[in-house]
This record gives C-alpha cells, structure tokens and sequence, in this order.
C-alpha cells in the first residue's frame, strides 16, 4: 500500500466563502450523511448526550438533532468562522436550545475536558486532517462517559484511488492523507485501548471506527 501522504489542503476561511460552502454542502446533505445516521442508529447509543467533533457549517448535526428529538449536541470546530455560520443556520432550523457550537481545537487536552462527558462522541470525514490523530483521539477517549461510544467515519486508503493521475483534487489528496486499519491499529496500542472494530464500509474508500466504554 502506497505510503500516506499528509494533507496540505487549506482551510476554508472568510464569512463569506464559508457561506458559500455551506449552500453547497446543504445540497448534497442527504449523500454525504444519509448513511452516517443510520450508522448511528446502529449503533444503540444509551443517551442522548452528543459531542460532535470537526462540526463544520453544522449541517449534520442538525439533521441528527431533527431525526432524534432526545438528542442534545455540543459541536466543536476550529474555524472560528465555521462556528459562526453554523451558529446562524442552527438557528435558522429553530435548533438553537438542543445544539451549542464551540470554537475549539480537539488537541487541547484542557478545554476537551470541559466540556463534560457524552454518550457519543463522533466526527466524520476529519481524522485524515488531523495533525496529531493520537491526540485528538486520547482526548475523545476521555469524554466518553462509561457505557458510551466513540465513533469515528473516514476516509480509507486505497491504492487504485491513490494513482489516479489528477492533480489539485481535493478528493483525492484526502485519500491520501487517510489511514489504513494497522495504522490505526498502532494508534490504539499506542493508547492502550484493546477493545475496537474497525468496519469497512461502502464504498469501499470509506471506514469506521468504533469504541465502546
């Protein structure tokens, strides 16, 4: 398998290009999170207590709050001006009084663990940009309250999408930077955790990773 190479995809910052991106988003909401929420039904959360990790313009966390009446998220994201367009459309859907965005990076120790303790704790197509994956990943651990989950859905590595001879794609450069299960093996031996599934899922550039306390 061809070696992983880090992403150096810039993020998207400026109100408006952030708002640009999130009426885009918005159209193609249903194929890009449809099946994230029956992976989440799956998998029989007891609460209803979320932390959404890499939230975005918070247009999943809205549609999993609409699905699911009991459920309250808190949404972090580093983008100050992620937070600031998913706050308005948050609104906009009336959702204000069961999610709560926060401006936050996922490294810092401190400030993760503030924010209490969930029953899921989930992020989607944002391990591949982490810096520090083992980091962000202890530190997701620790807010997993006991009888909780920490449910992880990425990218996957794949060798006949790595060669593909396109340059400047986005999508592609994502699958590149993506790990493989060892390498995600070797994180979680890292972390001492033992107990784990990593599932492949359709398509077949796609993962998830899935750890119950």
């Amino acid at each position: 398998m061809p070696k992983r190479i880090e992403s150096h995809e810039e993020a998207i910052s400026g109100i408006e290009n952030v708002r640009q991106y999130a009426e885009m988003a918005k159209k193609s909401a249903k194929v890009m999170y449809g099946s994230f929420l029956k992976h989440i039904k799956s998998l029989s959360v007891g609460g209803g207590n979320y932390l959404e990790v890499g939230a975005g313009t918070g247009i999943l966390a809205a549609m999993i709050a609409e699905d699911d009446p009991d459920v309250h998220i808190t949404a972090v994201e580093i983008s100050s001006d992620m937070v600031t367009v998913a706050r308005e459309y948050i609104e906009e859907r009336k959702l204000g009084g069961r999610i709560r965005f926060v401006t936050l990076d996922a490294t810092d120790e401190e400030l993760m663990e503030e924010l209490g303790e969930f029953d899921l704790v989930y992020s989607i197509l944002a391990m591949h940009h982490w810096k520090d994956p083992e980091k962000v990943i202890g530190n997701l651990l620790k807010v997993v309250g006991a009888g909780g989950v920490l449910f992880i859905h990425d990218l996957r590595r794949v060798w006949w999408l790595y060669y593909l001879p396109f340059r400047g794609s986005g999508f592609i450069d994502s699958i590149r930077a993506a790990y493989m299960p060892d390498e995600i093996k070797s994180i979680f031996q890292r972390l001492g955790i033992n107990r784990y599934e990593i599932k492949r899922r359709f398509p077949y550039f796609m993962q998830s990773i899935i750890v119950r306390k």
